[in-house]
């Protein structure tokens, strides 16, 4: 098993709730692409908090940089990046990403990923994220997602 299932087969052993998005979300939405870590949304509930903090205890985790994490840099609204013994996880707040995460978990179709079933955020939430933050990386992916599937869904439709 990958380093991706590990981590994810990780986050599902400790019952972390989560929605994949980034670039494997791109990829089970039919877009070729690298990825060299996990970017997941995760729930804000104080007990989803308590079970992502356990995890990084457990694993041992470090900033990317090889600093240690300050468990309080972990919360509701905060993004943490995090390099665990089986690669990179960004754990994005509900907030960065603009989606509630009940509304995100709803939409979220649960897929293979590197043998661990995993939800993946659906495409119409996976575009208006990348609609939302407007890199030149998002920009690209917009594009590439538009190729795979044509016109593009908004919320609405």
């Amino acid at each position: 098993m990958s380093g991706f299932g590990r981590i994810l087969e990780d986050l599902n052993a400790a019952e972390v709730a989560y929605v994949l998005v980034g670039g494997i979300a791109m990829i089970r939405h039919g877009v070729v692409r690298a990825t060299r870590d996990i970017d997941a949304v995760f729930e804000p509930s104080e007990e989803n908090v308590a079970r992502v903090r356990e995890l990084i205890d457990r694993w041992e985790a470090t900033r990317p940089d090889g600093s240690a994490v300050v468990m309080e840099d972990l919360g509701p609204d905060r993004t943490i990046h995090l390099a665990t013994p089986h690669g990179d996880l960004d754990l994005l707040s509900e907030k960065i990403a603009g989606i509630p995460f009940a509304q995100l978990r709803e939409r979220a179709d649960v897929k293979d990923v590197d043998g661990v079933a995993a939800p993946i955020c659906s495409l119409v939430d996976l575009v208006a994220m990348k609609r939302a933050v407007g890199r030149d990386r998002d920009i690209a992916d917009l594009s590439d997602l538009e190729m795979a599937h044509g016109e593009l869904p908004t919320a609405g439709s």
